[in-house]
């Protein structure tokens, strides 16, 4: 925070050292988003790219059965999807809208919440630091931290380069816009399935301020506000903070304590500044931290021999996935959290012969992220072996983009819009990790799972004890202590990248948008591994025999080797072009069709055990390309909002993880397509007081060819499968939503608001392997609210609950690291009520 100090201190006096007269800004120009000199608006929320009234509506919007009312009609949503204000119903992209308003009225605290809302987008966090994030059937695995996402998160325009940034803290949103496909013209490399572009509040014109305190089951307190306003007519300020405390329900009965439990707290502050010549300057600040215990799973379906052995350390170990019970014996942890630096600055220079509403914006960000965590690999009561690791990632990006529009085309058709910019994007991130055998590693190593693992055979009647086992009992009993093996993995980015796209519009109907951006990277890598125990470093000569690849106990159960590889590169380039079609009908329908290509770098494996080996350590980019079909209307006086589209997306040499037997490596798939339909819409119905949203997918994501892919255990230890033709993990065969509305004036005064979602969720795998026991089948959750204010929105009161029925479902199973034929399972969390207080002033 020193940084972000020192920075503010030394941009503000520069910025009030103008000389030039400063006239007051003009409400009318076009301002960027949270333009603090504009007139004030109600407030809106956004879902499905169609607006919903807030609260904070004047009575006249809130007309009741028996009261006359005028013409209601739905509003136009204005984003920023294409790096301009524009409506949304004028954007060529697949996309859902969320304003923060009802986000925080359905109770969600991150992406993760938020994300069953909108179709075809799953949003993976119970580990915190390695949340996994699908669009389309496609995303990243992010265990393995050399991966970088397929869908990318911006905020506030700066993109943010490592996946752990989706679980920061989440607070303040003006609204969330999620871009399906690859959007790689305007936004860049690791968008190849699409993009979350996240915009927080800014000051206003009046002083404003609002605060919502949350209590709900489980122990659940969060408490976020935000206040801010003009200080004169140069300097606007808002200032924001979050706070969430979180019992947890899943409890630890071997070290009485709840896995799920959450401390998070952050704060924002925005500065902005007019500094003359219609110049507007931004300066954000943020700062975020979490603190966790790690992680919240289970076994699940012990085999015998897990069960025979983990019970003599305690009888309480079952293998019943839904009862929100575990017995790890490590107090894991995860401290996790960011700081980032953002500077925009906006230079509303308006016409210049023929060339109008010239606006040259700078953005330039930095940003640092942090993760130390313990991990309890075994999620057992035995102390067999433990995660610990630590990982720094810094960035610097600048963004020098230009817009503005021409009457015509060289006389031809109608106005041309376009944004051309360039791009830098500068990154450092180191990882360091050590895999710490436990106290009970040796008792371990005379089960039958032990023998598999190590020998890679199944079955334990034929197979003989294992010669580690009796070269540490000739040795005296010599126990694990500094038993491990460590990684030490250094990673450099350089990224350029230049961006143009033009929309012509041909007729007052027609319009084509052509786009591309060619964008060159250079990734530097030091990785190193290797392996420390006692009798490694006595000298004790290793055992001859094939199975064993040292005296360490760590190396056999990796199946590791000592490696050194400093001074890997990787040099890239990509075009990534994009075209789209509209037809504006006289309808008031928008129809489109669209192409686009979208890429994602290649690296190296940052948990390789065994560097010596390319394939192991290696992977290739990843490309995709995807076809739209859509259209975007509104009917029946502009009552009923509708959107829908087809897709068609082909991946080549998808990124993907690989269980080895103990952890995950990386390779590329061959090739892989998605194909299926999106649709949301939102309805003022003809009775008055009744609004019904909603929106439905449906998917079919399928490898075309993908030899060598992991074999679930059940198959034999290390063995392989062409899932070629089969479905990719994650990857819903549909998805719905529906929230009705209901929203009475009472006594004039006060206002009520009765609202429910249905939320269908299709089957789906939730492993690569796509073992059976993975498969988790289609289920609905149900969730309600009431709310109680007043009618200017100054207060209000809300109750709810989330998943009603109790249902309860996993989020994924996955084969563990130390048991054949036993698994890990993350169950979802299970019901909970919940009561809001707000108040807006």
């Amino acid at each position: 925070m020193k940084r972000l100090l020192l920075i503010t201190l030394l941009w503000l006096p520069a910025a009030f050292a103008q000389d030039a007269p400063t006239p007051a800004p003009d409400a009318t120009a076009a301002a960027p988003e949270n333009t603090a000199a504009a007139p004030e608006r109600p407030k809106t929320e956004e879902l499905g790219t169609v607006q919903v009234q807030d609260l904070s509506a004047k009575p006249e919007n809130l007309a009741t059965p028996a009261e006359p009312e005028g013409p209601r009609h739905l509003e136009e949503v204005i984003v920023t999807a294409q790096k301009t204000r524009q409506s949304a119903r004028k954007v060529p992209i697949s996309m859902t809208a969320m304003g923060g308003d009802f986000i925080k009225n359905t109770g969600a605290a991150s992406l993760a919440d938020i994300s069953q809302y909108i179709p075809n987008v799953r949003v993976e966090a119970h580990d915190i630091g390695s949340p996994q994030v699908f669009i389309r059937g496609f995303g990243t695995n992010s265990f393995n931290p050399s991966f970088e996402s397929s869908v990318a998160l911006v905020q506030d325009e700066l993109y943010l380069g490592r996946p752990g940034y989706f679980t920061e803290s989440m607070f303040d949103i003006d609204r969330i816009e999620v871009l399906r496909g690859p959007q790689g013209t305007l936004f860049g490399k690791n968008t190849v399935a699409g993009v979350f572009n996240v915009v927080t509040k800014g000051p206003t014109s009046q002083w404003t301020g609002d605060v919502d305190a949350f209590h709900g089951q489980h122990d659940e307190s969060r408490v976020e506000g935000g206040v801010g306003g003009m200080i004169g007519d140069l300097l606007g300020v808002r200032l924001s903070g979050l706070y969430i405390g979180r019992g947890g329900q899943f409890y630890n009965n071997y070290l009485d304590r709840y896995e799920d439990r959450l401390r998070q707290q952050a704060g924002r502050a925005k500065i902005k500044l007019f500094a003359g010549y219609n110049i507007e300057s931004e300066l954000t600040l943020t700062d975020s931290n979490s603190h966790a215990p790690f992680w919240p799973l289970k076994l699940f379906d012990l085999s015998a021999d897990a069960q025979h052995y983990l019970t003599a350390f305690t009888p309480l170990v079952d293998g019943e996935p839904y009862n929100f019970r575990t017995q790890e014996s490590t107090s894991g942890f995860i401290t996790k959290g960011s700081d980032t630096i953002g500077l925009r600055t906006h230079w509303n220079v308006g016409d210049l012969g023929p060339l109008h509403d010239f606006d040259p914006v700078l953005v330039l960000g930095w940003s640092h992220f942090r993760i130390n965590q313990l991990t309890d690999i075994d999620v057992s009561p035995a102390d067999l072996a433990s995660l610990d690791d630590h990982e720094h990632h810094k960035q610097r990006s600048a963004e020098l983009r230009l817009t503005g529009n021409f009457d015509s085309l060289f006389g031809l058709g109608r106005k041309l819009e376009f944004v051309v910019g360039g791009y830098y994007f500068k990154s450092d991130y180191t990882l360091l990790v050590n895999i710490l055998t436990g106290a009970d590693i040796v008792s371990y190593l005379e089960t039958c799972s032990a023998r598999e693992l190590i020998t890679k055979e199944r079955g334990c009647n034929n197979l003989p004890d294992l010669p580690i086992v009796t070269l540490l009992n000739t040795l005296g009993g010599v126990v694990a202590d500094g038993d491990k093996y460590h990684l030490d993995y250094n990673q450099s980015i350089d990224s350029r990248a230049f961006f143009g796209q033009f929309t012509w519009n041909v007729t007052d109907q027609l319009a084509i948008t052509p786009g591309v951006r060619i964008n060159k990277e250079k990734k530097v890598v030091d990785s190193r591994g290797y392996s420390q125990c006692v009798t490694k470093d006595a000298g004790v000569p290793q055992p001859n025999n094939p199975n064993l690849h040292s005296t360490c106990i760590i190396d056999n159960l990796l199946g590791s080797y000592d490696y050194n590889d400093p001074g890997l590169h990787r040099d890239e380039s990509d075009v990534s072009p994009k075209l789209a079609l509209q037809y504006f009908t006289p309808w008031d329908v928008n129809l489109y069709a669209s192409y686009a290509k979208g890429y994602k770098s290649g690296g190296f494996n940052a948990v390789s055990f065994d560097g010596r080996n390319p394939h192991d350590l290696e992977y290739r980019p990843e490309k995709a390309r995807t076809y739209e079909l859509g259209a975007k209307g509104r009917f029946f006086h502009k009552t009923l909002g509708v959107n829908i589209g087809v897709f068609d997306t082909h991946f080549q040499d998808l990124q993907v993880l690989a269980f080895n037997g103990f952890f995950f490596t990386v390779n590329n798939a061959c090739c892989a397509h998605s194909r299926g339909l999106e649709a949301d819409f939102n309805w003022l119905t003809p009775y008055a007081p009744l609004r019904i949203i909603g929106s439905g997918s449906l998917l079919s994501a399928r490898y075309d060819d993908y030899a060598g892919a992991p074999a679930p255990w059940a198959q034999g230890i290390g063995a392989t499968q062409n899932l070629g033709g089969q479905r990719i993990a994650f990857s819903p065969s549909s998805t719905a939503t529906l929230t009705p509305t209901l929203t009475y004036l009472l006594g004039g005064s006060f206002v009520t608001t009765i609202a429910g979602d249905l939320i269908w969720q299709g089957d789906q795998f939730t492993d690569a392997t796509l073992d059976p026991h993975s498969r988790v089948g289609g289920y609905a959750k149900y969730t309600a609210r009431v709310t109680f204010g007043d009618v200017q929105g100054r207060w209000n009161l809300l109750v709810g609950g989330m998943n009603l029925t109790d249902k309860r479902v996993l989020n994924q199973v996955t084969n563990t690291a130390f048991f054949p034929d036993t698994y890990y399972a993350q169950p979802a969390a299970g019901r909970q009520l919940f009561a809001i207080i707000s108040a807006k002033f």
